[in-house]
């Protein structure tokens, strides 16, 4: 018999058993602010950098990422239960087996300091497949409509991001938006399970989320933008070059649950790496 109250392992951070999972009603995100910029750099840089393996890089598109700071204050976990959490998350355009989308990863932290209330984005970055790594991410005003947005890992500044934000965005760039994410493609991510002794996989697989799924309810134009990285051994961000700016917005955000439930494997990859 299934004992329901158990609460050890990984249950203990998800709060509910698999096949319990997103039970609730309304979406998983309701109200998560992006604050995000696109620049151009390099499609070596995007496949050593950004993409997960095996995914290579579009290059049937320009080499563009997207660094967005986000923060989402009234997620619900897989029980339902809130667990706000903000991160910076990269992505970049791939192409697998006929299936356009982005792919990435991203730095994760508590909204109120406290990372305990996050562990349970380590399994979900397992589950759902996206790398996810904690760090120290902080919000700054620097005074009138000009921000900065950091993370800090083992005491080291990775990412410094800053904008101004001006005037709202109007209906009909709001649309746009819209439109431009239910053309952009799937959100891709790779999926890998270790085996009982860590000698290889249970699983490998590339997953499929629909991006369609998520819609931007409000926004404000951004202006000045600049992104600089820094440097540790483990993540060499300063070798992912900046060329060009060439979007950036702040927008208000709704993600539905389904972009979970409705996730699906692509692809089964061999489950020897090498």
């Amino acid at each position: 018999m299934r004992n329901e109250s158990y609460v050890g392992g990984v249950m203990n951070m998800t709060g509910v058993r698999p096949g319990d999972a997103f039970k609730y009603e309304g979406p998983t995100m309701p109200n998560k602010a992006d604050y995000w910029v696109t620049f151009t750099s390099t499609y070596e840089a995007i496949e050593k950098y950004i993409l997960p393996p095996p995914l290579k890089a579009d290059r049937s598109v320009p080499p563009e990422v997207r660094l967005i700071c986000f923060v989402s204050p009234e997620n619900k976990a897989f029980s339902g239960k809130v667990t706000p959490y903000q991160g910076f998350m990269f992505l970049a355009q791939t192409e697998h087996n006929g299936v356009k989308g982005r792919a990435g990863w991203e730095y994760v932290d508590a909204v109120y300091g406290d990372k305990s209330e996050v562990d349970i984005m380590g399994p979900w970055g397992v589950y759902f497949g996206m790398m996810k790594k904690l760090g120290d991410i902080r919000f700054t005003p620097l005074g009138g409509n000009r921000f900065q947005m950091s993370v800090d890992r083992r005491g080291v500044r990775m990412i410094t991001l800053k904008m101004s934000i001006g005037a709202e965005m109007e209906a009909a760039k709001i649309d746009a938006i819209n439109a431009g994410i239910s053309g952009s493609g799937a959100t891709i991510t790779v999926r890998e399970i270790p085996n009982v002794d860590y000698t290889g996989f249970t699983e490998r697989s590339i997953c499929v989320a629909r991006a369609d799924k998520n819609c931007v309810l409000s926004g404000w134009n951004v202006s000045d933008c600049s992104v600089e990285f820094g440097h540790t051994p483990e993540d060499p961000l300063d070798q992912i070059p900046v060329l060009e700016v060439t979007g950036a917005g702040a927008t208000v955000n709704a993600g539905s649950k389904e972009l979970f439930t409705e996730m699906y494997v692509l692809d089964s990859l061999p489950l020897d790496a090498t």
